[in-house]
């Protein structure tokens, strides 16, 4: 008992892993049913949990016809070290929101950054945008979903 204690206040609660866009906005939608206080409570479990997700790489998009020989040879070869990069990866493979507090990007994974801002106490306004909607404010970077956070400042 004493070790799930002990893991449970390391890791936080389970994660649940959204693995499609469609289950996230259904995410999305339940938690914009909720009150501030279990809103707040709900993101915060999303964020720490996105932190421990790997979301999908955008492949980049480069003309490799266009390329000289050495400039074909050295994309190829990082798109290779990119996939070992991405077998080796232990996390599992999900959708993960972009999240703004107080109009700045906030990445999952810089928790030291996000935790004291996202504190229930300081929170004002969450603003849940599903994929489509995301997209047309965020762009390509929300095209999972977009969490707006206001927070109150001191």
């Amino acid at each position: 008992m004493k070790l799930l204690l002990l893991a449970y206040s390391l890791l936080g609660p389970p994660c649940k892993v959204y693995t499609t866009v469609a289950a996230s906005d259904a995410w999305i939608v339940a938690t914009q049913q909720l009150s501030l206080k279990k809103q707040v409570a709900a993101v915060r479990q999303r964020l720490a949990c996105d932190a421990r997700v790997r979301g999908p790489v955008p492949a980049a998009a480069v003309c490799v016809p266009c390329l000289t020989a050495e400039g074909q040879r050295a994309f190829r070869a990082a798109q290779e070290k990119q996939r070992q990069a991405e077998a080796n990866d232990p996390r599992p493979v999900g959708v993960v929101l972009l999240y703004m507090i107080d109009g700045q990007v906030v990445v999952p994974a810089d928790t030291l950054r996000w935790q004291p801002l996202v504190a229930r106490r300081q929170i004002k306004e969450v603003s849940l945008l599903a994929s489509e909607k995301a997209v047309a404010i965020g762009g390509a970077r929300a095209q999972n979903g977009m969490v707006f956070i206001t927070t109150r400042q001191p």
